[in-house]
């Protein structure tokens, strides 16, 4: 039998264990995310991702979706996080056990580190992160690890048909296919976070940011991440008010990050090739939302944008 204690004692050095207290339970039952707090060690406090999938008679594609994000998971760790530095931080992963369908995930606490979470970030918060995606995605650009997600984020289309087919008739519906090929299409391929809406990013008092949750991580255009980022971080009628200023400001970081990495003569090519698709992923991903919430309409700019994806989808 596991005996996790020990585990954890053998792996942060510690002498013993002290006060264990949830951070979230993880979706549809499938275990809890853990604070633990360590005695006489050079830690004092470790997250612990324990992954207990629930018993299931017939697994549904959504049960498959699930138990293999948390085995990419643990590639990710264990491998691409590895090559993040200060510049796309990201927790360090302490020790990965297998226990039969059960697995412990243990990082290091980034609230020990001075990072802390924020549901509702500032807009010098919400630059951090764009950087951090800029990084990211150089840091990775044609260079995908192994063990991921073929196709990185958690709405793309082949994993999502359940909720295609609940969405009602429209454009939209109609559409799908096209939206998520001329994403596919993108000539430049890099790792996409999967899911980096705000709730997955954390900060410390300079506003630099670290992300976590990599459930959905593989390859993919780079600016699927963005849109959802800037969705989720400000909602469409403020990104409607500034969408030229965080593209720009997103594109300004890319190249920065491509100068330093020995890579700026890709710069010009790749703008123009993410740039025109923001449109393309923020339809992509409102293709989803619309399934997955039961909407029946589009916010004004979100309409807008479609408008603007189709008018590129055809123009190809």
């Amino acid at each position: 039998m596991f005996d996790l204690n020990g585990w954890l004692l053998q792996q942060t050095g510690a002498r013993s264990v002290g006060n264990v207290t949830l951070v979230q339970e993880l979706w549809s039952g499938y275990g809890e995310l853990l604070r633990i707090q360590l005695r006489d060690g050079p830690i004092e406090s470790v997250i612990l991702k324990k992954v207990v999938p629930p018993r299931q008679e017939h697994e549904s594609s959504s049960d498959q979706r699930k138990r293999h994000s948390y085995l990419v998971e643990r590639h990710w760790y264990q491998g691409g996080a590895r090559k993040c530095d200060e510049r796309c931080r990201v927790a360090a992963c302490l020790g990965v056990e297998l226990d039969g369908e059960s697995s412990y995930l243990l990082l290091e606490d980034l609230q020990q580190s001075g990072f802390h979470p924020d549901r509702n970030p500032s807009q010098s918060r919400i630059r951090s992160g764009l950087r951090w995606l800029a990084d990211f995605h150089v840091r990775f650009l044609e260079e995908i690890p192994e063990g991921l997600w073929e196709q990185g984020s958690y709405w793309h289309l082949e994993t999502r048909r359940a909720e295609w087919q609940r969405m009602p008739p429209g454009p939209l519906k109609t559409y799908a296919e096209q939206l998520d090929t001329a994403l596919k299409l993108s000539r430049f391929k890099t790792l996409l976070h999967g899911d980096p809406k705000p709730a997955n990013f954390c900060w410390d008092s300079q506003d630099l940011a670290a992300a976590v949750d990599f459930q959905y991580v593989g390859a993919g255009c780079g600016i699927r991440d963005v849109a959802l980022f800037v969705d989720r971080g400000m909602g469409p009628e403020r990104c409607r008010e500034s969408e030229e200023h965080w593209l720009n400001f997103y594109f300004q970081n890319l190249q920065v990050a491509l100068e330093q990495t020995g890579k700026a003569h890709l710069f010009e090519s790749l703008q123009a090739d993410w740039r025109p698709r923001f449109c393309v992923a923020w339809s992509d991903y409102a293709r989803f939302y619309q399934g997955w919430a039961g909407r029946s309409s589009l916010d004004s700019y979100s309409q807008e944008l479609l408008d603007r994806a189709l008018t590129f989808i055809r123009a190809r």
